[in-house]
């Protein structure tokens, strides 16, 4: 089996998390199943970070057409599946509705394995104004009764790929946060952005206070070999109802052609 990994993150930006990345994997991943990582263009973010882009609409926007360009080429280079790095999901429907190969994405992943875990979960973002885009995405994927107000922790982008390599602060903080979280009910931890789950997975840490913490990558990948299981018995996506609905061939030929693409 072979899995297409897109992150939000400029490969050359942070060459330290990619090489950890593949490393993680190739123990995490099952014997016969290859992941290979793609990340953004190099400049797309300009002198801001990711975090920092992704959080408008209108900026989010670009990365969803730059996700479904790798996402077709993926299909078409003959990828089992194509897997989403993002808590946020991004372009995560429009892909599954595009492709005939499975989608995956980490937030939806991550929900639904802590969903298996525990009664409830909390989600811990860092860069301000990622606490509402992912409440939106739990109640788009009708979690919110499983849910805490997701909550922000006190580390900047910078912060996070410090903490990849001397994780002592950074996890201080993550376990602070985590523990308001419990305090208030969550069962389980979902470290928000794939970066800061890497930092924190990379650290060792597994449990706060008797909850799990879910592992991003993990998620992720465990999903995608389900998935892609499921693909092999003949078990796909639904093509009825809007979200799932697959444009014919020469609609998205033509969509292409005019968009010059």
């Amino acid at each position: 089996m072979r899995i297409q990994f897109q992150s939000l993150i400029e490969a050359g930006r942070t060459p330290e998390y990619f090489a950890g990345l593949r490393t993680r994997a190739a123990g995490i991943a099952r014997p016969g199943v290859a992941v290979d990582f793609i990340g953004m263009p190099e400049g797309v973010y300009g002198a801001y970070t990711p975090a920092e882009v992704v959080k408008y609409p209108y900026m989010a926007a670009f990365s969803t057409q730059l996700i479904l360009e790798n996402a077709l080429r993926a299909e078409a280079e003959g990828y089992d599946v194509f897997a989403i790095g993002s808590v946020q999901d991004p372009a995560l429907e429009e892909a599954r509705s595009l492709l005939r190969i499975p989608v995956v994405g980490y937030g939806e992943a991550a929900m639904h394995f802590a969903s298996c875990l525990a009664t409830r979960f909390a989600v811990l973002v860092f860069q301000e104004g990622f606490e509402q885009m992912m409440d939106l995405r739990i109640q788009r994927l009708g979690l919110a009764a499983k849910a805490l107000p997701t909550m922000l922790i006190d580390a900047r982008f910078e912060d996070i790929g410090r903490g990849l390599s001397a994780p002592e602060q950074l996890v201080a903080r993550f376990t602070e946060a985590a523990r308001a979280a419990l305090a208030q009910g969550a069962e389980a931890i979902i470290p928000g952005q794939l970066y800061l789950s890497e930092a924190v997975a990379r650290a060792g840490v597994t449990r706060i206070d008797e909850a799990p913490v879910i592992d991003g990558l993990t998620a992720v990948l465990k999903m995608a070999e389900v998935m892609g299981d499921f693909a092999r018995l003949g078990i796909g996506v639904t093509r009825r109802g809007y979200l799932h609905a697959s444009p014919p061939r020469e609609m998205v030929e033509h969509a292409r052609r005019f968009h010059r693409r």
